[in-house]
């Protein structure tokens, strides 16, 4: 008996110490091997931007959460700097940095990045600062003590032992430390974070301070947490895999005992002998425990506290029993009857649970499932109107349990749909969980999560509105889900996400908000008694009280950290820019390094940007670094934002204005010499056209003038009769040219011999000159002119009645076949043809 109490008081201290937020420090080291130029550390400032500043035996530092950078004298800077050992180092009341050198004290401005000297005056009376603020800090041997924002008061001594003393209490706590004993810490300033920032013998340690937002749960060992249940005496109920045990809590939080297979609770750890996946109360008060791969238990309270345990297996050869022994869930519909999910087996259903003789009914003597062979179901939601939801590994199933008779249920499976964008994002279901408005919402294994948007739930085919990572989600793996506050509260396998479903906005818990490495189980998340959630993991159980989850709202700001311009030399600085000028073509390429200034955890701040406010913004994660390539001519509008050290948006937006000058080619006045240009050309085009036309009508003139002309010279009735043709206008030297060329023409029609050298030679020029000039007045060659003389001459006499032989021997041709083929090619008819439709007329 004293036994049992002395458990009992000591799990009761036990928990009264862990439902109590423990303060905690986070200790960092910077050193050379973090990047820094030197490790030995003078003095640290922050400066009115936010950014650090260190003095180091090689110049000075600038962190801003991700790098280190390096500033010092420079060849040919025209700055009388005696060395790089920076000995002291004060913010003036102008934002800039006091170095204190070797009796010399040197300006640096943190915009231009730049040393500059002081005037005489000045320096002396700095000089007398500094080494005022030597003397004090030698003779200062006491530890530091700061208070935290959460009134905790730490005590921090030069050789790197921590004390705190919490709120109300004037007792002193030890409290683990990273620091080395032989550090000899030096106080150096506490930042707009509240992080304390300290100088050693090699380096500096960053003290940051906090409240463990959770409690570990007490138990024996480190096992898989597998289920949790609050039964009706508001006592909860917790198991575990490995160990196979169910351990009993009343609402104080004080163990009751380990409930064993004998029926009592027993103050000592004691195995139930079987892994418990699963713990159901239905509404007569029995207790369900769903077990893999021992069956199902059936536990019945007695009066004396003494539980009776049945249990159910499945045996081969009989319907009426379990149809697998690796049970997952249990849950009870408004009928009253038992609804069991088995992992190989699909659904069993007990229409009577609390009859001394359970009869199970499944796929081989009742249910007619969807999958008939190897259906897993992992768990089982029904809703107040009787709909029936199950997790499966190939889908989500749904069934109408709200009716009385089973052989009236139809189960209908639900899976992804590769052609519709609305079915479930992924086959393979965990949990189905609904909130206090009726809203379901389907946990899958790697889709994220599936909320169910169709009105109708027993539809041939379900509409899903999908939560994952590409809509703003942290995880795509999600196992369980419970409401909290009007909101979902997801279990992934290494956090927790709070999910606004109506603004689709989210919120991570993962290891920077606990301050380990959590990996959480299947077990469905369980509101405690005392208001704490408890969840499971892979090695134990965590309780966080709600309040503990509220995030910070710090805002840090956005600094620019540096510029890179077509791959050139990297210019760091630039945080005082508000607007960047690009000239030169050359220059479009732009590569802008930025971070968020909170040294608490810059490591899981996520950034985004907009380029000017008709884009979206566009989401980089964790990178702090953005290229733009090729930037057209224009003015533009770059935002940057940014989470704080807690994962959350806050409205800390930087804006960059970019102006890319554009050169002569690309201004307005270019474009309109364009239009110009374009316009002259088309106009040429038109006019030369025109020109070409003009020219070959001219042409066609002057070619039926010569060829009416030299038709009136042999026709001399004709002449009499008709008027004769008048001559083309055209130069002298021209009209004499045609004067000899027809001369020549007149002459020779019918002679058999008549070449183009003989032609020359009468019009005094060369066979090419003959060429180009008849080319150029008639728009033919000589040949094509003679050809066409002798077919008008042919046309004239065949209309007079000539024989054809006649007419060809008179018009210069020997062979009268090969005058029949060019007077047909010309004209389209054949001598015979054409004098007997034209003589006589």
């Amino acid at each position: 008996m004293r036994k049992a109490i002395l458990l009992t008081l000591i799990m009761a201290i036990k928990w009264a110490l862990t439902i109590t937020a423990q303060p905690q420090c986070t200790v960092t080291h910077y050193d050379e091997f973090s990047g820094m130029a030197q490790w030995y550390v003078t003095q640290i400032v922050q400066d009115k931007q936010g950014m650090m500043w260190f003095a180091t035996w090689n110049g000075l530092n600038r962190y801003d959460g991700y790098e280190f950078q390096n500033f010092k004298s420079q060849k040919g800077d025209g700055v009388d700097i005696p060395s790089d050992r920076i000995r002291d180092l004060i913010l003036d009341k102008d934002g800039q940095l006091l170095c204190s050198y070797d009796q010399r004290v040197f300006r640096f401005n943190v915009k231009t990045c730049r040393f500059s000297p002081l005037p005489a005056a000045e320096e002396q009376r700095m000089l007398q600062v500094f080494n005022q603020r030597s003397y004090h800090d030698k003779s200062s041997d006491m530890p530091f003590e700061h208070r935290d924002s959460a009134g905790t008061l730490w005590c921090i001594y030069r050789d790197g032992r921590l004390f705190y003393q919490e709120p109300g209490s004037s007792d002193w706590h030890s409290h683990p430390s990273d620091i080395s004993p032989m550090s000899y810490l030096h106080y150096s300033l506490t930042d707009r974070e509240g992080n304390v920032w300290m100088r050693s013998r090699y380096g500096i340690y960053k003290l940051t301070f906090g409240q463990q937002k959770y409690q570990s749960f007490e138990q024996t060992g480190s096992d898989q947490v597998r289920s949790f249940c609050l039964d009706q005496k508001q006592r909860y109920w917790v198991t575990t895999r490995d160990e196979r045990t169910i351990q009993l809590y009343d609402n104080r939080n004080h163990l009751l005992g380990y409930l064993g297979r004998d029926g009592r609770l027993h103050a000592n750890y004691t195995s139930f002998g079987s892994p418990i996946y699963h713990v159901m109360q239905d509404s007569k008060g029995v207790f369900w425990l769903s077990s893999k791969p021992d069956g199902l238990f059936r536990v019945r309270e007695g009066a004396d506290g003494r539980f009776c345990i049945e249990q159910y297996c499945h045996e081969a050869g009989n319907l009426q029993t379990l149809s697998d022994n690796e049970i997952y869930y249990t849950a009870e519909d408004q009928h009253g009857r038992l609804w069991v999910a088995t992992f190989n087996q699909g659904i069993c259903c007990v229409e009577n649970p609390w009859a001394d003789q359970l009869v199970f009914l499944n796929k081989d003597n009742g249910l007619v499932l969807p999958i008939q062979k190897g259906m897993r179901v992992r768990q089982i939601h029904i809703t107040p109107k009787g709909i029936l939801l199950a997790a499966t590994t190939t889908g989500l199933v749904v069934a109408d349990v709200s009716k009385a008779k089973l052989e009236d249920i139809q189960f209908r499976l639900h899976r992804r749909d590769p052609k519709r964008y609305g079915s479930l994002s992924c086959n393979a279901v965990m949990f189905v969980a609904e909130d206090s408005r009726h809203r379901l919402f389907v946990c899958t294994e790697s889709g994220g999560v599936n909320q169910i948007i169709s009105d109708n739930l027993l539809g041939d085919a379900l509409d899903f509105r999908h939560f994952d990572i590409s809509t703003g989600l942290s995880s795509d793996i999600t196992l369980s889900a419970v409401e909290s506050g009007g909101l979902l509260l997801i279990v992934c396998n290494n956090q927790l996400i709070l999910l606004d479903a109506d603004n689709n906005t989210s919120a991570s818990y993962d290891t920077h908000f606990w301050g380990r490495m959590m990996r959480f189980s299947d077990a469905i998340p369980l509101l405690l008694p005392d208001g704490r959630r408890i969840f499971g993991l892979q090695d134990g159980a965590i309780t966080i009280w709600p309040e503990n989850m509220k995030k910070s709202s710090d805002t840090p700001p956005i600094a620019l950290t540096s510029i890179s311009i077509h791959g050139d030399s990297v210019n760091l600085a630039v945080n005082g820019l508000d607007t960047l000028l690009l000239k030169k073509p050359e220059e479009r390429d732009v590569a802008i390094t930025f971070a968020a200034l909170d040294y608490r955890g810059s490591g899981i701040i996520s950034y985004a940007y907009q380029m000017n406010d008709n884009s979206g913004w566009v989401d980089i994660g964790k990178e702090h670094t953005t290229t733009f390539l090729n930037l057209r001519p224009g003015t533009y509008q770059l935002k940057i934002r940014s989470t704080n050290s807690d994962g959350v948006w806050v409205d800390n937006t930087r804006v960059l204005t970019i102006i890319v000058k554009p050169t002569f080619w690309e201004t307005r006045w270019a474009q309109l010499l364009y239009i110009l240009l374009l316009l002259a050309f088309v106009w040429g085009v038109i006019y030369i056209f025109r020109y070409i036309r003009h020219i070959k009508h001219q042409q066609r003139e002057t070619h039926e003038a010569y060829l009416a002309l030299l038709n009136a010279r042999q026709d001399t009735e004709a002449s009499e009769q008709t008027q004769k043709p008048t001559k083309p206008k055209m130069k002298p030297d021209d009209e004499a040219f045609m004067q000899r060329a027809m001369k020549f023409i007149e002459d020779h029609i019918s002679d058999l011999d008549m070449n183009i050298g003989d032609m020359a030679e009468a019009t005094a020029t060369s066979r090419s000159g003959l060429n180009r000039k008849m080319k150029s007045l008639l728009g033919v060659t000589p040949l094509d002119f003679i050809r066409e003389a002798r077919i008008r001459k042919a046309c004239a006499m065949l209309s007079q009645g000539a024989m054809v032989k006649d007419v060809a021997y008179a018009c210069g041709f020997s062979d009268v076949i090969y005058f029949r083929k060019c007077f047909k090619a010309e004209i389209g008819k054949t001598p015979s043809e054409y004098r007997d439709e034209n003589y006589g007329k």
